[in-house]
């Protein structure tokens, strides 16, 4: 049988409570919701990273680049350099998202 949702968060943050690591169950999971939302931050920043030092340009100079002369690695790394971008931005809205909560 598994549990529900409001069964389990109490379970899972009340540890975090018990031992002073947060005030409340809402502060813990909010702090441990930001903290998995800033590591994938962090994964697609280092993705462009990557991406720019490979490439040595930015995603706009690479995009002008391939201008009908992209290879099948180079289509492929522009999708994915376009996908952490986008990922990157998407991540970046949630946090905030998060952050403004009044939990």
């Amino acid at each position: 049988m598994s549990m529900t949702v409001p069964e389990v968060i109490p379970l899972l943050t009340e540890p975090f409570v018990r031992t002073g690591v947060y005030k409340s169950r809402g502060e813990a999971l909010k702090e441990l919701v930001l903290e998995q939302v800033r590591q994938r931050i962090e994964e697609a920043e280092e993705e462009i990273v990557s991406f720019r030092r490979k490439y040595a340009m930015d995603f706009d100079e690479f995009t002008a680049s391939l201008a009908g002369e992209a290879d099948t690695q180079e289509e492929d790394d522009w999708m994915a350099w376009e996908s952490a971008r986008d990922m990157l931005e998407s991540w970046k809205a949630i946090e905030a998202d998060i952050r403004q909560s009044c939990v």
